[in-house]
């Protein structure tokens, strides 16, 4: 019997290996509503296809959005309801979504504690044991005394940060997805759509030759997109987009077990990006690879021209 050289065997079983995935979503409870009942559903819409999918997504709530009508404001508790009665998780995403970097450590704090009065009395009632933060923009600290502060602070109110290290420009095909609907002009949405989708695949393709620069090895992702129109019509396509590159979804709570993400990053900046960047420049390790661009008709269109 003849056996195969043991480098052999391993480049076999990396490149055969199962992909995984986490999905995080940022901006709950909606993203440029145009009214309660246009966000109540597109949530359900949204749910019913993660349910489809098998994903156990963690939503990052901004609670400030809850009382922007205070006529509606049980209603929007309610949209968060739902999620954890369809089997997704929440985490906290600060009270009004400020920047860190524009905010004292002590403000940034208060906006913290303020942001999960309603996220933590839901999370108890449906069992959810796990306390999670995300940073707003991915701003984590622009100066050491933030960002080390703050991170004994998560570490006292028992927060494990989500980090990022693949990401969308959702938000950004979104604005004009949602104008061009307000428009009524469907051929438009349906060619930001396509755009978009195509932009987030060019993503994955760079975020995973990245991932092999910076690591050396395939890690488990976490994915950030937003609750928006966008993602609520075309999660089918975006789900499949992963598929196609042999992604399996997995929970946050699992991709965090990868020991990658205990590795340090040490990057003082008021810019905020990936996780994977974070640890290049933490190795001090050069960047040789081009982001994708967004299409310029979509640069012209978002910037109202």
């Amino acid at each position: 019997m003849r056996f195969l050289p043991i480098f052999l065997l391993i480049i076999s079983f990396s490149t055969n290996a199962q992909k995984q995935i986490a999905i995080t979503i940022d901006d709950l409870p909606f993203v440029n509503e145009r009214s309660l009942k246009q966000a109540q559903e597109s949530t359900n819409t949204l749910l019913s296809k993660l349910k489809k999918h098998k994903i156990q997504s963690v939503g990052f709530v901004n609670e400030e959005q809850l009382y922007k009508n205070w006529a509606e404001v049980e209603e929007r508790i309610a949209l968060l309801d739902s999620w954890m009665k369809n089997g997704q998780e929440l985490g906290n995403h600060t009270f009004s979504h400020k920047s860190f970097s524009e905010l004292s450590l002590e403000d940034f704090k208060a906006q913290t504690l303020k942001g999960e009065v309603v996220t933590e009395k839901l999370c108890k009632k449906y069992g959810q044991k796990e306390r999670y933060f995300r940073f707003p923009f991915l701003h984590t600290g622009s100066d050491s005394l933030k960002k080390y502060g703050f991170q004994q602070f998560l570490q006292a109110n028992k927060y494990q940060n989500a980090p990022v290290t693949i990401d969308a420009d959702d938000w950004y095909f979104n604005k004009v997805y949602v104008d061009a609907q307000k428009a009524n002009n469907k051929t438009l949405m349906q060619d930001v759509a396509q755009k978009y989708l195509k932009h987030t695949e060019a993503y994955f393709e760079y975020y995973e030759k990245l991932t092999q620069e910076v690591l050396g090895r395939p890690i488990k992702h976490i994915f950030l997109c937003h609750v928006n129109a966008l993602n609520s019509d075309y999660f089918d396509e975006l789900a499949e987009v992963m598929h196609k590159r042999g992604y399996e979804f997995i929970t946050l709570k699992d991709a965090l077990q990868d020991e990658v993400y205990t590795r340090p990053e040490r990057v003082i900046t008021a810019n905020g990006f990936s996780w994977l960047h974070r640890w290049r420049m933490t190795d001090k390790k050069k960047n040789i690879l081009k982001d994708p661009e967004i299409p310029a008709d979509i640069q012209t269109l978002y910037n109202g021209k």
